[in-house]
């Protein structure tokens, strides 16, 4: 009879876990890595941790999907880092985009790169910026994602908030409890359900 050995078992389990990650995650499993390139100034608008550059707002997939053109005239889609809006087949997912459109359509932004998923889409912070900014980020700004939170148009993506600062964690889990208790948006539902618990729903009816 043939017993795996302990170090065999962590290692099998280390292998589901880590293809459960890939599955499950709108993001996949480059989320948090910064490339080794990247630089707080740079403006390349690569994938790369701590790039930025500036851009104009094409269209709003959804409440937390966009597409920009840069000023070089290339055009790449975004998805906004931790946060997840309700998907559009979901309880809420109409209003979100409704509110994301409101918010950036064919306006000036400013996308500062987390990293790059498996769809090739950048996970980024998409702000709205102040004149004269030289600076990944400055005073002033508008964060959409949190401000998306605050609206009850999105939740904090929890599972995610390891590859944000210290200071957005708390700053974005203060948004969804502030939310959550004045019943915005999302929260008006008598039991509004998680996007990541809703795909996870979905394909277990199929």
């Amino acid at each position: 009879m043939n017993i795996l050995k302990p170090n065999m078992i962590f290692k099998v389990l280390a292998l589901v876990l880590a293809l459960l990650g890939y599955f499950v995650s709108p993001y996949g499993p480059n989320i948090g890595i910064g490339g080794p390139g990247a630089t707080e100034n740079s403006r390349s608008g690569t994938a790369n941790s701590g790039s930025y550059y500036l851009a104009q707002v094409t269209r709003v997939a959804d409440g937390d999907t966009i597409t920009v053109r840069n000023q070089d005239g290339a055009t790449h889609k975004i998805r906004m880092h931790a946060v997840d809006a309700p998907e559009l087949n979901q309880a809420g997912g109409e209003q979100s985009k409704r509110w994301l459109t409101e918010q950036v359509l064919n306006k000036d932004v400013k996308i500062v790169v987390n990293n790059t998923d498996r769809y090739k889409r950048q996970v980024a912070k998409v702000v709205l910026p102040v004149d004269g900014c030289e600076q990944r980020l400055c005073d002033g700004e508008t964060d959409i994602n949190l401000k998306a939170i605050q609206a009850g148009q999105a939740w904090w993506y929890r599972e995610f908030a390891r590859s944000q600062s210290s200071e957005d964690r708390v700053l974005y889990e203060q948004a969804e409890d502030q939310a959550r208790d004045a019943r915005k948006g999302l929260w008006q539902q008598t039991a509004p359900l998680a996007p990541w618990q809703w795909r996870t729903e979905q394909r277990n009816q199929r």
